[in-house]
């Protein structure tokens, strides 16, 4: 939404130079001009287009459904997050465990263990090319650190069910590389998805303070991208209450892309529902708080019951110190004397009968750790993880097939996140080439696919075992970076390996003209006569 006025300009010319590139006006066409060499003045009829910073009943229109889908999904979002972190209220039954052991805080990590485990299995090592060029693709991922952030974003994923990479313009003078990536978390933003287009037609950034309040917003559009920033009397809270009106669009970017910078990662997302799944489900939730409660009540079991209970037959209390005139503080401070003392004398009774004295054997915590151990296992079946993960280990240690086996499931579904991942990162790249460069070869882009270090755990004896007989078979060769990925060797190494072969060679080449030399003199006496002849030095 852009607005054009028509200014009478009679002031030197670079100070309205410099206003236009400040303001970021666009001169359309002078209609007359005037200068004055002696005063340094021009005079000039403009038609100058402004940008409008105000939004538009559309602009406003989508700003306020996507403000209402952060905020739906802030609440659900901060439920899984709590559960990751070990922070979740457990609901309790208030039958067996007394009101003042509620507070307990009881905490058991599997939420936390099944995101971690699946996204240790994600490492994503940048973009490869069929043609082995990158066209910087590889400079925008080291200077963006991707290696990091997309271990951010992977985890936020899978936590919540989505997360979101935003592609820019860096600011190259503040230190910024030029294609700037960022991450985001699905708490603060979220967008608006094509089917048929695989992307986003939309999309909206949230930025909070350390008091949960908004400060600024970016409003990512097709073609332009608007920032909205909040009044220093204004007051909107990270839920979105508050007055919303109070943000106003401070810069408008028309970038004229044709496509929204941002690039979505949805997890285990389906045809009926497009938004992704977090790994945290119901069924993990309730498994969580039941073994939560099954701890605290292991706990009270411990207070109360670990400890033998006595008794006594044919006593008085007397005998133990209690009497009627007694206390409730006494009588409590009795009974521990009796059960903690290592001495106990009871004298007879009054008919000199002897006192009978005895214990009830203690209650174990068999029954409570077998109920979590079932727990655990309801909890693998749900997340595929081994139960060892879980804390609950046997005595005989597995053998390699039976952990191959156990954990073919994880990486089953490990791969199936390199593949949906692997999607947006590719759009990242697309994003990245198209900001830099304005545009995109389609053929060669279509060369272009994302690098994934193997999900599964192979040992580097059986890695190297592998390359050996695939390149004994002639399907790899051994020099190709195939192999050396088959291995594990990283880009470094992989330079430095074909550096050495290189000078390795070289020096070979230069040996073997040396010995080729000697075995021609040798062999040659007139060569060798040759080769023996002194250059006589001319007379200066």
């Amino acid at each position: 939404m852009r607005r054009r006025i028509l200014l009478r300009l009679s002031q030197p010319l670079w100070l309205y130079t410099a206003l236009l590139c400040a303001s970021r006006f666009d001169v359309r066409r002078g209609l007359e001009r005037h200068w004055s060499s002696e005063r340094g003045l021009v005079s000039a009829n403009l038609d100058i287009t402004l940008p409008t910073l105000t939004l538009s009943e559309e602009e406003a229109a989508l700003l306020g459904k996507l403000r209402g889908r952060i905020m739906w999904y802030a609440e659900v979002n901060r439920k899984k997050q709590h559960y990751y972190e070990g922070r979740q209220a457990v609901r309790q039954l208030g039958i067996s465990v007394p009101p003042q052991l509620y507070d307990l805080a009881v905490s058991v990590g599997w939420p936390g263990t099944i995101c971690d485990v699946l996204e240790e299995r994600l490492d994503w090592q940048g973009w490869t090319s069929v043609a082995d060029e990158l066209d910087g693709l590889d400079e925008i991922y080291r200077d963006n650190h991707l290696g990091i952030e997309a271990s951010r974003v992977h985890l936020d994923a899978l936590i919540t069910g989505t997360g979101f990479v935003t592609v820019g313009r860096g600011d190259i003078s503040a230190g910024e590389p030029e294609v700037l990536v960022t991450v985001e978390s699905s708490s603060c933003a979220t967008s608006i998805w094509d089917y048929r287009k695989r992307r986003a037609t939309a999309a909206l950034s949230q930025t909070w303070n350390e008091l949960g309040q908004i400060v600024l917003e970016t409003l990512y559009l097709p073609n332009e991208t608007v920032t909205l920033a909040r009044n220093a009397d204004s007051v909107v809270n990270a839920t979105g209450t508050g007055n919303n009106k109070s943000m106003i669009v401070v810069d408008r970017d028309q970038h004229n892309l044709g496509r929204v910078p941002v690039a979505q990662l949805r997890n285990r997302d389906r045809a009926y529902d497009l938004r992704g799944r977090s790994e945290i489900s119901r069924p993990i939730m309730y498994y969580t708080d039941a073994a939560c409660r099954t701890m605290l009540g292991m706990e009270v079991s411990r207070e109360f019951y670990s400890a033998p209970q006595r008794y006594a037959l044919g006593a008085e209390p007397e005998m133990f110190g209690v009497s009627d005139e007694s206390t409730v503080d006494d009588r409590i401070l009795a009974g521990w004397r009796a059960a903690m003392g290592r001495l106990n004398i009871i004298p007879l009774t009054e008919d000199g009968d002897m006192p009978q004295v005895g214990q009830f054997p203690s209650a174990p915590p068999t029954p409570y750790i077998d109920l979590i151990r079932t727990y655990s296992q309801m909890v693998s079946a749900e997340s595929g993880i081994p139960a060892p993960y879980l804390g609950f280990s046997t005595e005989n240690p597995s053998s390699a097939d039976a952990i191959r086996q156990a954990e073919y499931r994880l990486v089953k579904r490990a791969e199936r996140r390199q593949t949906n991942f692997g999607q947006a990162w590719r759009e990242v790249a697309f994003l990245a080439l198209l900001i830099r460069d304005g545009k995109v070869d389609r053929d060669f882009f279509r060369t272009i696919d994302v690098k994934w270090q193997d999900a599964a755990t192979p040992t580097r004896a059986a890695a190297a075992d592998e390359a050996l007989k695939l390149t004994s078979a002639g399907i790899l060769t051994p020099d190709s970076t195939v192999t050396y990925d088959r291995i594990g060797l990283s880009q470094q190494d992989q330079a430095r390996v074909m550096d050495d072969k290189r000078k390795a060679r070289l020096n070979g080449v230069v040996d073997n003209l040396k010995n080729a030399s000697k075995n021609v003199q040798d062999n040659n006496q007139f060569v060798a006569e040759v080769a023996a002849r002194k250059v006589p030095v001319s007379a200066q």
